[in-house]
């Protein structure tokens, strides 16, 4: 009973399933650190809307040897499984005017492993700091609740949607498509504000490839499987492509950093 219960919440979307293993921890902190570093991934992991995270736990008796472990979970439907490394904590306290405070800085590796094959997809160490802990252990837990909001570019970066533009809406004689739909939604966790980046198929040298043309913005999802999006750039390739029926593919992409956002990140 407890397979299919499962099996059915996996199968209710188009976004990929997750499993995340328990960290491996080669810092110099307790495991209560290391679990709260993979509660917080697991966390903005599910935020992103982008997949289903599901906890090992529930799916009863599993392998333990790793081979074994990924083909019993690719079986079940699941096509990821996540692999995390708390790498080390640098905790230093400092002093000014007479107040003392404390900074942690932290390092930690996320591998990607696809279930089906055994491959990894990817892996990826990343760092988060925070400054002006009144003690250690609260820059140290700080510096770990900062790991749930780099989610939402680990996820942009690692698992993109691929989609196609459906329709045209609002086109201009000079600057081409200025507003179009997509054949995503929801159902694949997007959400206004997600940039996506526009290919065109082109032909060089008898051989078919895709070509950058353009980038586009959802600002309304409409449904599972619908959103309208304007054009940041390429609006009038896209019209090009649209008009000579050449394949045309959506990619989502994550978001550039800007100073500003950068600047609030080290003030968070």
């Amino acid at each position: 009973m407890m397979m299919l219960t499962v099996a059915s919440v996996m199968a209710q979307d188009d976004k990929p399933n997750v499993v995340v293993a328990e960290f491996v921890n080669k810092s110099n902190v307790g495991s209560v650190p290391n679990n709260n570093l993979r509660q917080e991934i697991v966390s903005g992991l599910m935020e992103t809307g982008r997949m289903t995270v599901v906890e090992q736990s529930t799916l009863g008796q599993m392998p333990k040897a790793k081979n074994e472990l990924l083909l019993k979970l690719s079986e079940m439907g699941i096509q990821y499984y996540i692999e995390g490394t708390f790498n080390s904590a640098d905790r230093k306290s400092r002093t000014l005017s007479s107040s003392t405070y404390y900074e942690c800085d932290i390092s930690y590796t996320l591998t990607i492993i696809e279930t089906e094959t055994g491959i990894t997809k990817s892996s990826e160490t990343l760092k988060e700091s925070y400054s002006s802990g009144s003690t250690s252990d609260e820059a140290l837990l700080k510096a770990i609740a900062k790991a749930r909001k780099q989610m939402t570019r680990f996820v942009d970066n690692n698992f993109k949607v691929d989609a196609i533009i459906k329709g045209l809406d609002e086109v201009d004689g000079k600057k081409g498509v200025k507003t179009c739909y997509i054949n995503i939604g929801s159902n694949t966790g997007m959400t206004k504000g997600q940039i996506c980046e526009v290919f065109c198929e082109k032909e060089v040298v008898g051989e078919k490839i895709e070509s950058k043309i353009g980038e586009l913005k959802i600002e309304e999802v409409l449904s599972g499987t619908l959103s309208k999006c304007s054009v940041k750039s390429g609006g009038v390739e896209m019209k090009r492509c649209f008009d000579e029926q050449r394949v045309m593919t959506v990619r989502t992409r994550a978001k550039k950093e800007s100073v500003f956002d950068k600047a609030n990140k080290l003030l968070e």
